[in-house]
């Protein structure tokens, strides 16, 4: 008579019995100063309202720079600055709608955009032109879109389109907006 299959010759039944891992306690952790520091920096960090500053900031900005409609304003961020005929460049590529404002947010090694509305509060897209050149678009204060290009002249072409669609149907605010237009 065969063998019955029990526990014991069950290859895939695993018979140890593990000891869950004891986690370590922040007492117990070691003492790295920069990963500490990092760690105590990010220790409460809120990402939504880390997002809600830096639209506000995004919104500040616009205003300080007190742009006309159909006109660019240069903002530095730093003491480094980007070449100025790359900046021209990025300009004469995007093409600014007369009725939206421009605002050249230079960081040194990127460049970011920030073009609005008429009002600069109905709507903002924010071109950041980097190693990863992306697209952020903002309606009432509230992220609608965001999106990763290869390059940098792929991101100014589609931003553009939305900047020019936001323009010709305005989000009204009453009205949520679901970003279909986009």
């Amino acid at each position: 008579m065969a063998n019955k299959p029990n526990v014991e010759n069950r290859w895939w039944v695993e018979t140890t019995v593990k000891k869950p891992k004891k986690a370590k306690s922040e007492t117990e952790m070691p003492k790295l100063p920069v990963a500490m520091a990092f760690y105590q920096v990010a220790r409460d960090y809120d990402q939504d309202r880390a997002k809600e500053d830096l639209t506000d900031n995004n919104l500040r900005i616009a205003r300080a720079a007190d742009t006309r409609q159909g006109e660019w304003v240069y903002v530095a961020m730093t003491e480094e600055h980007y070449p100025p005929h790359l900046i021209k460049r990025v300009k004469d590529e995007f093409r600014l709608p007369r009725e939206a404002r421009g605002i050249v947010l230079d960081h040194g090694r990127l460049v970011r955009l920030l073009i609005c509305g008429p009002q600069v509060e109905d709507w903002m897209i924010d071109i950041t032109l980097g190693d990863e050149p992306s697209v952020d678009v903002y309606v009432w204060s509230v992220m609608y879109r965001e999106r990763i290009f290869r390059r940098a002249e792929e991101a100014l072409r589609q931003a553009r389109k939305w900047a020019i669609n936001l323009l010709q149907y305005p989000p009204p605010r009453d009205e949520p907006f679901r970003g279909s237009l986009l």
